[in-house]
């Protein structure tokens, strides 16, 4: 399966090795659509029939019925945009589940930051990307478990990168492209965004939480909240988020913890 890519494309420096309109043959790993109605759904198959392998990728330049965070419906414009999964086989203990969100958020933060130096990325809580206070990127995790063992994650990611003109009611999103003014090779943030998470996996971070922390969107600024239980609002400080995965606040009670799904900001 090949795909063609125009010659207005930014190339990374060690991999500039293909002329202007020339195709790029797949690697074994890596499964395209060019649409498809969602690139979690077709992992998950894969997972089912027996056919997943630690570090597959599936891509699609669309996705009709793609996935965020709490059942909520993911935009995107065919041909500009990444929507992606990739098949982990986590070698982590089931109480790990944040620490595996936390790396590929740092992963995926880190990487835009040296492919967009001038842009400020952060991660909003828990594993959205933001690039200059707005939306560039959503994660979704899901986990496959037999017993008590964890044997595979599906990491879906969205990734807004040369899509420019978005929807009305999308006024908090953004892409890479609009933020930076330029054009990018859409292949090479993919294998560049899974070499990055395979690597990142084969060495225990000691330190993960605080590149986390250093990344975290609004931390020490005051934002309004709203508990989705019982609607409350309230105004609190963002202090950092703890290896459990919640977000510590500071508010007009003191220090106080929550967990991802009790919350929505109000931006």
């Amino acid at each position: 399966m090949k795909i063609r890519f125009s010659n207005n494309t930014l190339r990374s420096k060690l991999r500039n090795l293909l002329a202007p309109n020339s195709e790029k043959t797949f690697t074994e790993w890596l499964q395209y659509f060019a649409t498809i109605d969602s690139t979690n759904n077709y992992a998950m198959q894969l997972i089912d029939d027996g056919m997943a392998r630690h570090g597959d990728v599936i891509w699609a330049l669309h996705q009709t019925n793609g996935r965020g965070q709490r059942g909520r419906e993911w935009k995107d414009e065919s041909g500009e945009n990444i929507a992606m999964s990739l098949i982990l086989m986590p070698d982590l203990p089931v109480s790990k589940q944040f620490y595996l969100s936390a790396t590929v958020a740092c992963v995926i933060a880190k990487y835009l930051q040296t492919i967009y130096s001038d842009g400020v990325v952060t991660i909003k809580w828990p594993n959205d990307i933001y690039i200059n206070d707005k939306k560039a990127c959503g994660i979704l995790i899901e986990n496959v478990f037999r017993g008590m063992d964890w044997t595979h994650a599906v990491v879906g990611m969205g990734l807004n990168v040369n899509q420019i003109n978005f929807p009305e009611d999308m006024p908090n999103a953004t892409s890479l492209g609009k933020e930076s003014g330029k054009q990018y090779d859409l292949q090479e943030i993919v294998t560049d965004i899974r070499a990055g998470i395979l690597n990142s996996l084969l060495r225990a971070d000691e330190k993960l939480f605080d590149a986390y922390n250093n990344l975290l969107f609004k931390r020490g600024k005051q934002v309004n909240f709203e508990e989705l239980e019982n609607g409350k609002k309230f105004t609190a400080f963002v202090q950092e988020v703890n290896p459990d995965g919640e977000l510590v606040l500071l508010t007009n009670m003191g220090i106080e913890s929550y967990r991802f799904g009790t919350l929505s900001w109000l931006l």
